[in-house]
């Protein structure tokens, strides 16, 4: 399981806190089992045992004192144990008991100060003699001084001192590695998203920000990533974009001139009187006429997609039935086409199902492919118009008899200002719009637009419009 950084850190933190504090624990424990294996160590706690039996002794046996004799031999083997003297007084300063005292040694002896040499080697303890919370008399212990461990002290703050170094070692050995903990999941990241943010300043977006770790920083860091890479994508469709204007402008530029340029020759001969007869007259007008139909349809094309481009392009939906819409639709073209080269057929039957459309707009649709398709079929040319219905959706197809398109053009017929070699080339007219405008209005409405062809078999565009459910 992945740690995230605010977990990283609480153990961190815990750890720095926890870990010095049971080190010094274990290390005291371990110092303290020392101590108490220590021989010196062992002799000053088995010494001091004596003197506490030796008290509690007296305490338990101070109500036979005055029978000496067994009041010594309760005692006298216990100050033997330290090679030490035992006195016992009451209340007054008379001397009750002495370990001392026996044939040789007179009890005047006893009370007297100690001149000797060996005097000055000896240390005394003295405490009180307490029955029922009663203060009853006093209890003088002497021993040797040398019977004390040497250097008691420092052993104890030498082990000490080690168990609180320990800990104290452990605390910064923590610290340093909270600190690597913080440097490679804080710091890190933060400075490679710094050199990242400097690099975009300064237009370089070739760059990998390294750090993947499964963390906070490490997610950020990939979404920094991610946005980098979708900045880099839209910097390059917008230089494409840029681009693709550019070529419309000289393509726009081109198509505008032709039949710009045409009408202007053939006003020009009109004004110069080169036609001699009504027939040449009427031909020229004519000319003139489609030069002048053509500009118009390349300046409407231009507005459409000016709107598309802009998002603007309105869409005013209704609720239609699907068969009145299409039998208004296809009687329109007929009688468009009625006078011309072209065979406007209908394929029945229609369907008549609820779609929710602008009617306009798929009229435009129609013109659009019907317009294109009869750039590319001959004198004897025939569009063939029919819809097919499934419980989703209903398909209009538009299929022609003309040259078709090529299979390395027919994935592209749809994109703005395309043309291919053959099939869309300027010989045939078109401003390389109608198509891509007609991809725009049907995917507005929700529904698909392609197009199946094979050279010299002809083509079928064909496009959907979702059935609409109540």
């Amino acid at each position: 399981m992945k740690l995230g950084l605010r977990t990283k850190l609480v153990i961190s933190f815990m750890l720095v806190i926890i870990v010095p504090i049971v080190n010094i624990t274990i290390m005291m424990s371990i110092m303290i089992n020392k101590l108490n294996h220590d021989p010196q160590i062992v002799k000053f706690n088995s010494l001091n045992s004596n003197f506490q039996g030796a008290i509690a002794k007296i305490e338990d046996n101070f109500g036979i004192i005055d029978n000496y004799d067994a009041f010594d031999r309760i005692i006298k083997p216990i100050a033997e144990e330290f090679d030490g003297r035992i006195r016992v007084m009451n209340l007054e300063g008379d001397l009750l008991y002495d370990s001392m005292i026996n044939g040789d040694i007179s009890k005047e002896e006893a009370l007297a100060p100690d001149t000797s040499l060996f005097s000055l080697t000896k240390y005394s303890y003295s405490t009180d003699i307490e029955r029922d919370d009663k203060l009853v008399g006093k209890i003088i212990i002497d021993y040797d001084i040398n019977l004390m461990p040497e250097d008691i002290a420092k052993k104890v703050l030498y082990h000490f001192s080690g168990s609180y170094a320990f800990g104290f070692a452990s605390l910064i050995l923590f610290i340093a590695l909270l600190s690597r903990v913080i440097s490679r999941s804080i710091l890190l990241p933060l400075n490679e998203l710094n050199k990242a943010t400097e690099s975009i300043a300064s237009g370089n977006l070739d760059f990998t920000i390294k750090y993947k770790k499964n963390d906070e920083l490490g997610r950020f860091c990939q979404a920094f990533d991610t946005m980098k890479e979708k900045l880099k994508k839209s910097i390059k469709e917008q230089m494409a974009s840029e681009r693709k204007r550019k070529e419309i402008v000289g393509i726009i530029s081109h198509d505008l001139r032709t039949p710009i340029s045409s009408i202007k020759g053939y006003v020009e001969a009109l004004q110069d009187g080169m036609a001699k007869n009504e027939d040449q007259f009427e031909r020229y007008l004519t000319v003139i006429q489609d030069k002048t139909n053509r500009l118009d349809a390349l300046i409407d094309d231009l507005f459409q997609f000016s709107q598309m481009d802009l998002g603007s392009l309105k869409m005013d939906f209704e609720v239609v039935d699907s068969k009145a819409m299409l039998e208004d639709m296809f009687h329109s073209i007929r009688l468009d086409w009625l006078d011309s080269h072209i065979e406007i057929i209908q394929e029945a039957p229609l369907p008549s199902v609820r779609i929710r459309v602008d009617v306009k707009r798929i009229a435009q649709v129609m013109d659009n492919i019907i317009q294109n398709a009869s750039r590319y079929v001959g004198s004897n040319g025939q569009i063939r118009l029919g819809t097919r219905e499934n419980q989703e959706e209903i398909v209009v197809f538009i299929r022609d008899n003309g040259i078709g398109i090529d299979e390395q053009d027919l994935p592209h017929i749809f994109e703005l200002f395309y043309r291919g070699e053959k099939s869309r080339s300027r010989n045939y007219g078109g401003s390389g719009l109608g198509l891509a405008i007609c991809k725009s209005i049907i995917e507005d409405h929700g529904g698909r637009i392609w197009a199946k062809s094979k050279p010299g078999q002809g083509t079928t565009i064909s496009f959907s419009l979702p059935v609409h459910i109540q």
